[in-house]
This record gives C-alpha cells, structure tokens and sequence, in this order.
C-alpha cells in the first residue's frame, strides 16, 4: 500500500481545509475545552490544538483522555479551574500539506495520539526554510485518512485487521470502568446488558443478536462527565461518588452496527465514516459470539503502514 502512504496530505484529506480549524489557547480554562469534546453528534472533535498566545504556534494537542485524566486526578470542582498547558500532550509535531501521509502515520504511532496539526505556507511567503512563515491550517485525525482507503476500492478483508473486542456487564460502575479502560489502553468498550428484549425469543437470529454487547467510548464518558447530574453526584460524594453509579443506567450506551468477518477494508472504512460508527463490531461463526473490534486506527494503520493495534489510540480522537 506504499503508493496510498505517498499521497501528499492536500490531496489525501482535501476535506480538512475546508472545515472550521479549532484551537484553544494555552491558557485556556479546562470547561471551554472540554465543551468541544462533549457536545453530541452535531460537531465531532477528534482533537484541540493548544496554540501559544504569543507566538502564534502549535504547543500542544489534547484529547479527550487528557481531559478525562484531569478530572479524575484534580476532582471537583478544581478541574475546571486546570488550564491547556497543564493537561495537554506537548509532543506536538504539526506536519506541511506536502507532507506525505505516512509521515503522519508514522507520528501517530510513534506519539501513540492520533491528530497532528498542519502547516501552510503563507501565501505572500517563498522561503519553505523558515517556519515562522508557515501558519497552522488545519489539523488531520486518523479518521480524515479513511476517504482515502474507501477510494482506493481496497478487497482485502478486515478478518485479519481486528483487534480483540473487551466487554463489561452493564452493571460494572463507572469508576471501575473507567480504571479499566485507563489503565490498559483501551477507547471502545463492549457493554453486556442483561434482560434483553430478545431473551424470550428462540430463534437462533434473534439469540445471536441477544449477546450482541453495546459499546461505551471516553467521549460518551465525558458527556456524562460534564452533565449536570455527573456534577450533582461530585458536590454531594466528590470523584468517589462515581463508584456508586453503574454504567447502564447512567451512560448513553451506542448501538453496535456489526459486519461480517469477510467485510472488505474499503467497506468497514466506509462505515466508519458516520460519526456515530466510533467502531464495528464482528460478528462470529460461533453462535451468539462477538469477540472482535474495527476501528479507524485498525483500518488505517494496519492497511498502510502495518502498524501495531491499540483501540484506543483512533481518537483522535
């Protein structure tokens, strides 16, 4: 796949220059941030560029982890008060529209953060050797490279690409998942609810459906985080209180959209376009069985650039 890693940014993911390009200051208070991150379907953030007030350049990057770690170090209501300087992830390492794709690959993989900044050359402006001349533009995320893959009308399948699918039982609390998916790395997790409304039906479609989980991600995460009962709940019992909370009742849970095994990657890349697809879910030959995950991250650095899978490094954001 050399030849699609060597196509210049501009013209791989033409689309990010013509969106609005979000950046926060580094002084930037942590509520204004998080705000991007925790507003709905009606605009997905993969990331906020921290830009230096005084001289105009990128600092740092910020995800919603950053975020979400911040909450759960500083508590309430102190993590407010928490700046961009003081949460963001410094190796920041912005890119040119020239710049081939694989070298973006090859910074999200080696910063393990999926979204860089990029640079263009201002216009009035003809020596490339100089970088105060060059003005960041817009910022590219793992998911602005799936057109790309979906273009490219790519056969092979997603069977060997997927990474193992890790579910809890809807009943898990929100602190214990949020320990769990901290601290082994992982984005999108699988959400088992007992009672389905299936689970009086016999018919082997409908028992294979029944088991299929439903998925949680930081982001819906830090929605809950930033909602008025999450605060209620951290006024009353602090950060404490969200081992008390379970993760059906509380959390907006996805529906999981599933594809089969010999799904083509151009296909799965397709679907994960629509950003209310974070992930797909596999479905298995072995009956009632959905033990494995696609994601952007899998998608694209696994067809690319061979790279290693962490499902929670496609956020990026």
């Amino acid at each position: 796949m050399n030849h699609l890693s060597d196509i210049r940014i501009k013209d791989a993911a033409p689309h990010i220059f013509r969106r609005p390009f979000l950046f926060v200051e580094s002084n930037t208070k942590m509520l204004q941030i998080a705000t991007f991150f925790a507003i709905g379907p009606q605009i997905y953030v993969d990331g906020i560029i921290v830009i230096d007030e005084v001289l105009k350049r990128p600092v740092g990057r910020i995800g919603s982890k950053h975020i979400i770690s911040s909450i759960l170090d500083s508590g309430y209501p102190a993590f407010f008060q928490k700046k961009a300087s003081e949460i963001m992830d410094s190796s920041v390492i912005p890119l040119e529209t020239d710049s081939p794709v694989k070298e973006a690959l090859e910074v999200f993989e080696r910063t393990r953060f999926a979204f860089i900044p990029i640079l263009t050359k201002k216009e009035d402006k003809m020596d490339d050797l100089d970088d105060s001349f060059k003005v960041v533009t817009a910022s590219l995320a793992i998911r602005d490279i799936l057109p790309l893959i979906v273009k490219a009308n790519l056969n092979i399948s997603i069977r060997e690409l997927s990474s193992q699918l890790v579910s809890l039982d809807g009943n898990t609390s929100i602190k214990n998942a949020l320990d769990y998916m901290l601290n082994n790395g992982i984005r999108n997790i699988g959400i088992r609810q007992e009672g389905s409304a299936h689970d009086d039906v016999t018919s082997e479609n409908s028992e294979i459906k029944s088991n299929l989980p439903g998925i949680i991600n930081d982001r819906k995460i830090l929605e809950f985080l930033l909602s008025h009962d999450a605060r209620t709940v951290f006024r009353k019992n602090g950060i404490a209180g969200l081992a008390d909370l379970n993760i059906v009742d509380n959390l907006d849970i996805i529906s999981a959209t599933t594809v089969k095994s010999n799904t083509t990657v151009s296909r799965a890349a397709e679907l994960l376009m629509n950003i209310h697809n974070p992930c797909l879910i596999l479905e298995d030959n072995e009956k009632g069985r959905y033990n494995h995950v696609i994601t952007p991250w899998d998608i694209v650095m696994k067809t690319l650039l061979g790279g290693r899978s962490n499902n929670y490094i496609s956020y990026v954001q």
